[in-house]
C-alpha cells in the first residue's frame, strides 16, 4: 500500500498544535491532540462578527484602524449623542464626549488624531452645522468650522488631522452641494468643486490623492479623482450608492454598506483602475461609523460599525483580506 511519503518524497509532521493560520499556508500536518491532519489555507476576504457597539446608533463619525478605532455621535433614537468611544479591536471603552451632540457627522484621521466635521442637532437653528471638532487621544477640542460651506452634513472627508480634504454634502440652506475645501490642522481653504452636486458621498485616500464615487441624489456610481488642485473623471462603482462605510488609499481602497435606497451589503474594492465586487456584509445597513482615511480603516482590515437597518443597530463586523485558516483535511 503506498503511503504519503512514497508519493510525496517527505513525511507529515506531527505537532500537538496548530501553528499560526498566517504562516501555515500550504503546509500540511497532523494535529496529534485533535488526531487530525491539518493544512493551512489562505482565502478571499471576508466579513466576520466583530465585538457588539455599546450602544443601538446610526449616523455617528469614526476614524481609525480595526483594532485602534474611534466612533462618537450619531441618532438613538431621533436623539442627537456626544458619547465616544475606542475600540482595541476587542473591547469598547468609553473615553471624553464631543462638546457637541451631533449626528451625520464625518470623521478622519486617527484614533489619537482624529476630525470630526459637520453633522446636525434637531435643537439647533439651522439643524445643520458645520462645526468641527479635534481629538487629541484623550479629550476633544473645538477647531475653527469650516466657513467655505454652509451648515452642513454628510460630507466626504478624507485625509488626516493636519491635511484633510471635505468632499460636497448636505446644508441648510441651500440642500444638497458641490463645496470642497482642505483642512490644513488649522483653517479650511475653499478649493476646486465636486464635478457632481451630491452628499455622502464615498471619499478615500489623502489630500494630494483622493477618490471619492457615488452619492445622492439621485444615486450614481460615477467616480472622480482629486490631485490636490482639482478633480478629473475616474472610475465608475459597480452598484450606485450613498452613505456606506470607506478606507483605504486612492490605489487601494474599499467601499462597503449604504442605500440604494433599500440598504445594502455589497462590498467593493478597487486597485487604482476599476472597482471589483468581493465579499458582502452579513448585515445591509447605511449611515454608519468607519474609518475614512488612508490612515484609518484599509482595503485589507476594516470595520463597518452601527448604522441603518433600516432600525438602528450595534453590530460591528469586521473585514479582513485576505482571509487564514488552518482546516482539518477530510477524506471520503
Amino acid at each position: 500500500m503506498a503511503t504519503y511519503k512514497g508519493i510525496q518524497g517527505y513525511t507529515v509532521q506531527s505537532l500537538s498544535s496548530d501553528p499560526p493560520a498566517t504562516q501555515a499556508v500550504g503546509q500540511l500536518w497532523y494535529n496529534s491532540t485533535a488526531g487530525a491532519f491539518k493544512v493551512g489555507t489562505l482565502g478571499a476576504g471576508a466579513w466576520s462578527s466583530g465585538t457588539n457597539f455599546p450602544a443601538s446608533v446610526n449616523q455617528s463619525g469614526g476614524a481609525g484602524t480595526q483594532t485602534t478605532f474611534l466612533a462618537w455621535g450619531g441618532s438613538d433614537p431621533g436623539d442627537q449623542r456626544d458619547e465616544t468611544f475606542k475600540y482595541d479591536g476587542t473591547t469598547w471603552t468609553a473615553t471624553n464626549d464631543r462638546n457637541l451632540k451631533i449626528s451625520g457627522t464625518s470623521g478622519l484621521g486617527t484614533q489619537t488624531a482624529a476630525l470630526g466635521a459637520g453633522g446636525y442637532n434637531v435643537s439647533l437653528t439651522p439643524v445643520y452645522t458645520n462645526a468641527c471638532e479635534e481629538f487629541d487621544g484623550t479629550s476633544w477640542a473645538t477647531a475653527n468650522v469650516d466657513s467655505n460651506k454652509p451648515s452642513v452634513g454628510y460630507i466626504g472627508l478624507t485625509g488626516t488631522q493636519t491635511a484633510g480634504l471635505s468632499v460636497a454634502g448636505y446644508g441648510s440652506p441651500p440642500g444638497v452641494i458641490s463645496v470642497c475645501s482642505e483642512y490644513d490642522g488649522t483653517n479650511w481653504t475653499s478649493t476646486a468643486a465636486y464635478p457632481s452636486t451630491k452628499s455622502s458621498v464615498f471619499s478615500i485616500g489623502i489630500q494630494t490623492a483622493a477618490v471619492a464615487v457615488g452619492g445622492a441624489p439621485p444615486f450614481q456610481t460615477a467616480g472622480f479623482d482629486y490631485d490636490g488642485t482639482s478633480w478629473s473623471a475616474g472610475d465608475a462603482i459597480n452598484t450606485a450608492r450613498e452613505a456606506g462605510g470607506q478606507g483605504g488609499i486612492s490605489t487601494a481602497g474599499i467601499i462597503f454598506g449604504g442605500a440604494t435606497p433599500s440598504m445594502t451589503d455589497k462590498t467593493e474594492k478597487y486597485d487604482g483602475s476599476s472597482w471589483t465586487e468581493v465579499g458582502d456584509l452579513a448585515t445591509a445597513r447605511s449611515l454608519m461609523s468607519s474609518g475614512s482615511s488612508s490612515v484609518s480603516g484599509t482595503q485589507t482590515a476594516n470595520l463597518a460599525v452601527t448604522g441603518g437597518t433600516p432600525s438602528k443597530t450595534n453590530v460591528v463586523e469586521e473585514w479582513n483580506d485576505p482571509v487564514y485558516a488552518n482546516k482539518t483535511v477530510t477524506v471520503s
